[in-house]
Parts: structure tokens; C-alpha cells; sequence
């Protein structure tokens, strides 16, 4: 006796070869290959190198090289930014503080009463030395503007006018909607107030320099300049100034200024490292590392591990497009050691035969090559569409047989003796 089912059957080999197809793949991905190095990757441009064409070429290096070889890369150590002097951790006056201020200004009232001037300027020095020393607030606004307005009273006393317009100026860029009191203060002052009308409302002007002078200025980090700039500020709260030169490391600093103020801001920025190393390779002669054995020994504990490659890119020679040098760090201080040199085109095409140089001149050195898994035969995913589809050929061929032989229709059962 023999006994058919064709629609069941077809169906069941078809399941049965779809979950042996998909869990072979499955399991072939889930060997675990062997672990990467930790490396870094330093990338040394030459100056007269255009940025846009060396970072076309430098930029996809890293990641065709960790194709290629059993590495991952580590980030460049950073290195803290210059500092400056800076004001940005004022604390924020409390009201001891605000009552000292009240009462240094009201007393410079009273000597002003008694037109004793030099001890009332010495009152008024004190108490806005005092609010500088703070974070400036809306509570200590109302007492900069106080102080701004009796030292012009005091310079009109003196005959200086002009000092006087200045600081009333102030006053109005402090406390926009201010005006003196005419019962208060004497027509000369009101006349001088009304000459202020005429004047733009003041702003601190700083001039910011760099060694090397240069660099990009930002404030709060908007781009206002390159060095040596003067730079305005309506900002009556803290700024952060940040310059920025190539091929060295930013310098900040954070402060406050009053409208009216000046200030002159000079900024020190040391090299950058990288930019120290790739000048000490470039000036080195052919073959030798130029002293920069220290430095790699310092970048290499700074990234914590002993794998560090250094790619130099220059010009090459009149219509050759790039050249590239490449160096690898070696123990104890020692200058690093050159592994080769090469000349490529520049754009994408340049890209990838320097990144594959690299890899190939790195993996000569003995440095680890990315070994690719090869997959058994019956885990290959085309093995198994083969077996599913000459499988379900198979069953329903076996299918349509037994429908004729027993006259049966629609899926059913035949029993044939």
C-alpha cells in the first residue's frame, strides 16, 4: 500500500528548508573572530597643502585601513586648551553683598551733598570695583547705573563735558529708560543728559590678539574675526572667547565687560602636538626622525597603546599629484621608522590607493591582517535556496503523480492497493 499527500507534504519541506536556510547564515555570523588591536592613526598635512584637497585624501584613510587589517582606531589624545584669566566663575552677589554696594553709593551721595568730590569719587570707585567683582545681575545693574551717573556729575564739576557725556552713555545703555529728574539735578546736568541723546549707546570694544597672530575669534561660539580684530559686545553677562589657529591648540578665556569698557586680550596658543611632530618629520632629513622620538613616546602613553602610525602628505613633484610618507612609532624614545613612501592622484581615486598602501605597508611591518571567515558549504546560504527549491520541485512533481494515478482532486488523500 502507498500513501500520498502532496499539498501537506510540499508544504512541510518548504517550512523545513526555509528555517535551515535562515539559520545557517545565523550561525556562521555568530563564530566570533578574532579580537582588533587598539591603534592610532596620526594625520600630518603640509602647510602649503590646500585643506580641501589633503582632507579629501586623509579623511576616508582610517576607515579603508580598518578594512583591511585587524585594528581599530583610537582617537587622537586631546590635549587641555590654553587658559587665559578668566572672570566666568564670579559668584553671584547675595544681599550682604548688595548692601555694602547701597551703602558705599549712598554715602558718595552724601559727600556729593557737602561737595567734598574726592571722597565721594573714591566711594564710587570702591563700590563698582565691588560689583565687578560679581557676576553681573539685574540686582546690580540699577547700582552700576548709579555710579555711572554721579561720576558724570563729579567730571562736570571738573569742567570735563565730554567724560561726562561719556559716562551718562553708559548710564543709558545700563538703564535704557532713565532719565535724571529735573527737581534733582541742576539744568548743566540735564543739558549734558540731553547731548547723550545724540550718541550711539555705548559697547565694550576688546582688541584680541595671538601669537601667532591669525587665528579665528569666537564669541560664545560665533565666529566674529581673525586676529589681531577689535570686537564689540552688547553682552552684559559672561563671554566665553575662544581663538582658533591651525596647527595649534585653541585658547579661551571667559569674562564681563560694561558698555564703555576696553580691554586688550592677548592669547599665548601652544602647538598642537601633532602639528609639533609632522613640522619635526618634515625637517628631518631623508630617513631620520628629527628628535621626534619623545613626542610619539608621549602621544603613544597618551592613547595607551604602543601602535601608532604617522602619515605625512605633501605636494609631489610638478604633475605627480601627492606624496605620502609613512612612519610607525618605535619603544624607548626612539625616532619612529620610515616604512615607505608613494605618489598618488589626489581626490577619491588617491584616497583609496594611499589607504590600501597603508594597509599593505602597516600589514608588512607586522602589523595584524583582517582575516576573513570562510564559510562551510552547507552554512551558505546559496546551498540552501538550491536544496529549497529543488525540493519543492520535488514534492509537488510527487504531488500531481499520486492525484492522477488515484483519481483524486483538490489535495486529498489516495489509497492505491
Amino acid at each position: 500500500m502507498r500513501s500520498t499527500s502532496s499539498r501537506r507534504s510540499a508544504i512541510a519541506l518548504l517550512l523545513c528548508g526555509t528555517l535551515l536556510w535562515k539559520s545557517a547564515p545565523a550561525t556562521a555570523g555568530a563564530e566570533a573572530g578574532p579580537s582588533t588591536e587598539p591603534a592610532l592613526l596620526l594625520k600630518y598635512a603640509a602647510p602649503d597643502l590646500p585643506d580641501r584637497a589633503a582632507r579629501e585624501v586623509l579623511d576616508p584613510i582610517p576607515a579603508i585601513v580598518a578594512q583591511e587589517l585587524r585594528i581599530r582606531w583610537l582617537p587622537v589624545p586631546i590635549e587641555p586648551s590654553g587658559k587665559v584669566p578668566s572672570t566666568g566663575d564670579l559668584p553671584v552677589p547675595d544681599d550682604a553683598a548688595l548692601r555694602r554696594i547701597a551703602g558705599k553709593v549712598s554715602r558718595a551721595s552724601e559727600q556729593m551733598e557737602r561737595v567734598e568730590s574726592a571722597a565721594a569719587s573714591l566711594l564710587l570707585e570702591e563700590a563698582e570695583r565691588e560689583c565687578r567683582s560679581y557676576r553681573f545681575t539685574e540686582e546690580t545693574r540699577p547700582f552700576l547705573a548709579e555710579i555711572f551717573l554721579r561720576r558724570g556729575v563729579l567730571r562736570l564739576w571738573e569742567g570735563k563735558a565730554s567724560d561726562a557725556e561719556a559716562l551718562f552713555s553708559r548710564v543709558r545703555a545700563l538703564r535704557p529708560g532713565f532719565t535724571p529728574d529735573p527737581a534733582l539735578f541742576p539744568p548743566q546736568v540735564l543739558s549734558v543728559w540731553e547731548a547723550t541723546m545724540h550718541r550711539p549707546v555705548p559697547e565694550a570694544e576688546l582688541l584680541v590678539e595671538s601669537l601667532p597672530s591669525g587665528a579665528q575669534i569666537f564669541f560664545d561660539g560665533e565666529r566674529r574675526g581673525i586676529t589681531p580684530a577689535r570686537v564689540r559686545t552688547k553682552n552684559i553677562a559672561p563671554v566665553r572667547i575662544r581663538v582658533s589657529h591651525p596647527g595649534y591648540r585653541d585658547a579661551e578665556t571667559t569674562g564681563q565687560w560694561l558698555p564703555g569698557d576696553t580691554e586688550i586680550l592677548r592669547f599665548s596658543l601652544p602647538g598642537d602636538r601633532v602639528a609639533r611632530l609632522g613640522e619635526l618629520l618634515a625637517g628631518a632629513e631623508p630617513g631620520k626622525g628629527g628628535g621626534a622620538g619623545p613626542l610619539v613616546d608621549e602621544l603613544s602613553a597618551a592613547a595607551g597603546t604602543p601602535r601608532i602610525a604617522i602619515l605625512m602628505l605633501g605636494k609631489g613633484v610638478p604633475g605627480d599629484g601627492l606624496r605620502a610618507r609613512l612612519y610607525v612609532g618605535r619603544p624607548a624614545s626612539l625616532d619612529p621608522a620610515l616604512l615607505g613612501e608613494t605618489s598618488f592622484p589626489v581626490g577619491k581615486e588617491g584616497a583609496e590607493i594611499s589607504g590600501k598602501w597603508v594597509a599593505d605597508t602597516l600589514a608588512a611591518n607586522g602589523w595584524p591582517r583582517a582575516e576573513r571567515p570562510e564559510r562551510r558549504w552547507y552554512k551558505s546560504p546559496w546551498f540552501w535556496g538550491v536544496f529549497l527549491v529543488v525540493g519543492a520541485a520535488a514534492a509537488f512533481g510527487a504531488g500531481g503523480g499520486g492525484g492522477g494515478s488515484g483519481g483524486s482532486s483538490g489535495g486529498t488523500v489516495a489509497v492505491n492497493f
